[in-house]
């Protein structure tokens, strides 16, 4: 865990990099943006759960769909932090705003180091963003995957 201990530099006000299906990205959150918080992740129904996630860098991808009916498999890894991981559905070429409201946000949030995976399911084509943050100002390395399906069964 100690050998890795900053993400690099940010491609523009908040984007980490862009991701394709069969990717994997190894960062670390430190060095990220801070744009997100527990309200922004509430207010948008990315998840149910209370967790703090107001202190610390995050990292964020951003991941092209084409058109079609499509499955993209997100798999985060983080042994070092307690990290999670949200996609939050956005068509634009510049990450959401916070003061923006999101037409989809699926988040999961799990205790400790304990792989997430999140399913993102789309018909035409779409930008997923995905945030790479921890809890309660938490920050640490991570590994990234993308694993994509044709077909929504």
């Amino acid at each position: 865990c100690a050998a890795l201990q900053q993400g690099g530099p940010l491609l523009d006000d908040c984007l980490s990099g862009t991701l394709s299906c069969g990717d994997t990205v190894i960062g670390h959150t430190r060095g990220g943006t801070r744009r997100y918080d527990s309200d922004y992740y509430k207010r948008n129904f990315c998840t149910p759960d209370t967790s703090n996630h107001d202190g610390g860098d995050e990292r964020i991808y951003r991941l092209d769909m084409p058109a079609g009916d499509r499955r993209a498999f997100v798999t985060l890894d983080s042994p070092c932090a307690d990290l999670d991981v949200s996609a939050m559905l956005w068509n634009d070429d510049t990450c959401p705003l916070p003061a923006h409201s999101l037409p989809r946000c699926e988040m999961w949030p799990k205790d400790g180091t304990k792989r997430e995976t999140l399913e993102l399911v789309s018909q035409k084509a779409t930008s997923w963003w995905i945030v790479v943050e921890g809890k309660d100002a938490e920050e640490g390395a991570f590994a990234l995957s993308v694993q994509c399906k044709d077909g929504l069964h």
